[in-house]
């Protein structure tokens, strides 16, 4: 593994850097203004995610890398449908890349500070060393047009708090663009948070809204009789 990307700077308390924080009508326009998924997509991929986790029991301990499996799947549809140039790529660290927009998408549970412009957003549990390489790239592609610019979908976790409220509206999320990392010394591997996101468009989930489901596809009945239809059994 490549611990050079850790340089001595890099692993310092960064300073606080200016941050545009979007909500609303305004941060819909953004994020179309900056070639970004549409914040609805976004929403659907979500909500999808969270019925299909909800399926789950308490018994199956990969609910939660599930749920986050489903709505990166999800997302990779939703914007594949809308625009054929989204590409989605499984290698490393799972990405949506759209090379036209010299984007790429990577998706994670983000903190508490999600839709708190005052709070201190990150993810809510340590990344490695993809993400660590990509924010370094973000660091470097600022004056240079020709490389894709890393943006991180933040969703909240299964245990924020508008899952265990009943009285809280609104399930927030939002998409930022990094710029820096908080290390955190380990000997065996690369763990590191987010951090410094100079931008950062904010957006919500009416949470009083039905659950979304899966989309699945419609099976016509058929009055067609094939061997299939019948239990046939080798007698000796």
């Amino acid at each position: 593994m490549n611990f050079n990307l850790l340089d001595e700077e890099s692993i310092q308390p960064s300073e606080p850097t200016p941050c545009d924080f979007f909500t609303g009508t305004e941060a819909n326009f953004i994020a179309k203004k900056l070639g970004l998924p549409d914040l609805d997509l976004v929403r659907e991929a979500i909500m999808i995610g969270d019925a299909d986790f909800r399926t789950n029991t308490v018994f199956n301990k990969a609910r939660f890398i599930g749920r986050w499996g489903k709505i990166g799947e999800q997302l990779a549809l939703l914007l594949r449908k809308s625009d054929s140039a989204w590409v989605f790529h499984n290698e490393s660290q799972p990405r949506i890349e759209n090379t036209a927009k010299k984007i790429q998408i990577i998706f994670m549970t983000g903190n508490l500070a999600l839709g708190h412009k005052d709070h201190v957003l990150s993810a809510y549990c340590e990344k490695g060393y993809m993400t660590l390489k990509n924010i370094k790239e973000n660091q470097s592609t600022y004056d240079d047009e020709t490389k894709l610019r890393t943006w991180i979908v933040y969703f909240p976790s299964a245990s924020h708090p508008a899952y265990k409220e009943s009285d809280i509206p609104k399930i927030p999320f939002e998409i930022a663009y990094p710029t820096s990392f908080v290390q955190t010394p380990t000997k065996s591997k690369i763990s590191i948070l987010p951090s410094n996101h100079t931008c950062r468009i904010a957006f919500e989930i009416d949470n009083t809204l039905p659950i979304k489901t899966d989309p699945k596809p419609v099976l016509e009945p058929s009055d067609e009789i094939k061997p299939d239809d019948f239990d046939i059994q080798l007698v000796v």
